[in-house]
């Protein structure tokens, strides 16, 4: 066999991210909590999308400089804990492959040691049984072949290093007892895993039959032959176009038909994302002419929170250098956050810019690093709300020396530390006080279970609401405000207590609203508050203080 060139190297994960589009749902499925959030292939496929964006010229002449542009666009492409982890696996890769033609046997070895370190590197708190396990088991191999067989062939490395990742890989529920418990493997080691045997398919002409036996390792659940609509319209929407208007408009009616109303906009219209049920449907698209979607939804139910964005002039405005920005502040506030209530509430609580992102939406660096200049001040504290953007937003601090992130994981939190925000105090003060608001918070999620599960003792049905305490999986039954009471009520509440209810965009006013009443009369004293926040796929969110 021959070494393995430039040319080869991004041939070869163009084909992994070929897989990773294959495998995306089975990848997502793997998540530990059995919640509609898993999205870690979504995030690594995304990642690789912008790796390979970068990576585009016709030839390229040395191995270093392919990788090194697949790394450069993973970096700022990165989505999720998954995405920045392969970012920087990538980026490791290259660092290992400074002044490398070409990669023979010992050169791969030395890629993927960089590749590990930097893995390992991206995390605070390496644990094993993750996604880093298996990228260090195919470094390992690689050096144990190569003490062994120093003249071992590059192509001979990669492809007796797959099979050492899949041993890996199948040895993570023995390593994390989460994932035994939940009867998985690790996500993130299953997308390390499928792009690295996606790369092999290219280099050595393994077949797609063979790769999907040898993947098939007992845990993971069988590959889909259909798409999920949303997964594959948000994979759609998040593609760059630079033409026409962003339209977004909400129908509310009787017997609405999401379904439908996707199928007539889809087949007209780009990025067209349609989510809701039969009373509320939510619709984003892109259009030269916003008049006639906004006419056909008008023919379905009533129009509401209409917004409306010219991207041709924005496009312009970028590419001469004159996009209109915020007056210049000393200090300012940017939040991620997903769906319309949320989102004014932040705004109005004061962030300069929100963005919008969150569960199975995760923004790329990229994104937020727009965001943070966008909001053009001296100094920019960024709150992620989400575990798993905290990541992404801590790869952009490393590229914006004037960019702060106060670690918020969940929504709550981030409204928490909005409001120990002075604009008036220095930035010290309020990092100092908005990160000590986050341990003053309680979080309360209720969403419904995607699959069969047993995390910490609770039996979890398909289709039961759960409820997760600052993380913790709590509660199952049958209905989202039994869930919320019995998640309060786990949480210990009593009349000193603030509760704070954002009301999702699949949640009954109504019913909410009787909870409410129900549990002021149970625990007198306690106040709370209810507020529209709109969020997908979480009935309620609730804070207590």
């Amino acid at each position: 066999m021959t070494a393995i060139t430039g040319d080869d190297i991004r041939e070869a994960f163009a084909s992994g991210a070929k897989y990773l589009e294959l495998y995306r749902e089975s990848i997502n499925a793997l998540n530990v909590f059995p919640v509609p959030d898993g999205d870690t292939g979504t995030n690594m496929l995304l990642t690789m999308r912008s790796a390979l964006e970068r990576c585009s010229q016709e030839e390229y002449a040395t191995a270093e400089e392919a990788i090194g542009d697949l790394a450069d666009g993973a970096f700022w492409g990165a989505r999720g804990n998954g995405g920045v982890i392969l970012s920087q696996f990538l980026k490791g890769f290259a660092d290992g492959s400074a002044g490398l033609g070409s990669y023979r046997g010992p050169d791969l070895g030395t890629a993927l040691a960089g590749a590990q370190t930097a893995a390992y590197g991206a995390v605070g708190q390496p644990v094993e049984g993750t996604m880093l396990t298996v990228i260090r088991s195919l470094a390992e191999h690689v050096e144990e072949r190569l003490q062994e067989a120093p003249d071992s062939d590059s192509r001979d490395l990669w492809q007796s290093a797959f099979s050492a990742g899949r041993d890996a890989l199948a040895r993570t529920p023995d390593m994390l007892p989460v994932l035994r418990e939940a009867g998985v493997v690790d996500a993130g080691g299953m997308g390390i895993l499928v792009l690295w045997g996606g790369a092999l398919c290219h280099l050595v002409g393994l077949d797609e039959e063979e790769l999907k036996a040898v993947l098939d390792i007992g845990y993971v659940p069988s590959v889909q032959t259909g798409r999920d609509e949303l997964d594959n319209a948000f994979l759609e929407a998040i593609e760059e176009v630079e033409w026409g208007y962003c339209t977004q408009f909400v129908i509310t009616g009787e017997g609405l038909s999401p379904d439908g109303i996707r199928h007539h906009l889809s087949e007209i219209y780009q990025s067209a994302v349609i989510i809701g049920n039969d009373r509320n449907v939510r619709v984003h698209l892109h259009a030269l002419d916003p008049g006639p979607p906004l006419s056909y939804g008008a023919t379905v139910g009533q129009l509401s929170h209409i917004e409306i964005q010219n991207m041709t002039e924005q496009n312009v405005d970028f590419v001469s250098g004159h996009r209109e920005s915020r007056p210049a502040s000393p200090l300012a506030v940017v939040a991620v956050a997903v769906g319309d209530g949320l989102a004014q509430i932040f705004r109005e609580t004061g962030c300069a810019v929100v963005v919008s992102g969150g569960q199975t939406m995760n923004p790329s660096v990229a994104e937020l690093v727009e965001a943070v200049q966008a909001a053009n001040a001296r100094e920019t504290i960024l709150l992620p709300n989400n575990k798993n953007i905290v990541v992404s937003a801590e790869q952009a601090q490393g590229r914006i020396s004037n960019l702060h992130v106060v670690p918020t994981t969940t929504v709550p939190q981030g409204v928490a530390a909005l409001l120990s925000f002075n604009p008036e105090g220095s930035l010290e003060s309020n990092l100092d006080s908005m990160g000590r608001a986050l341990s003053e918070v309680v979080t309360i999620e209720v969403t419904r279970a995607v699959r069969d599960s047993t995390i910490g003792g609770v039996d979890v049905v398909e289709g039961q609401i759960i409820g997760l305490v600052d993380g913790d999986l709590t509660v199952a039954s049958n209905s989202p405000e039994e869930t919320l009471r019995l998640s309060l009520e786990s949480a210990g509440l009593c009349e000193d207590m603030l509760v704070t209810l954002y009301l999702g965009e699949d949640g009954n006013q109504d019913e909410a609203d009787t909870l409410v009443g129900q549990l002021e009369a149970q625990v007198p004293g306690v106040q709370i508050e209810m507020v529209y926040g709109g969020q997908p796929h979480y009935h309620y969110l609730a804070s207590i203080e």
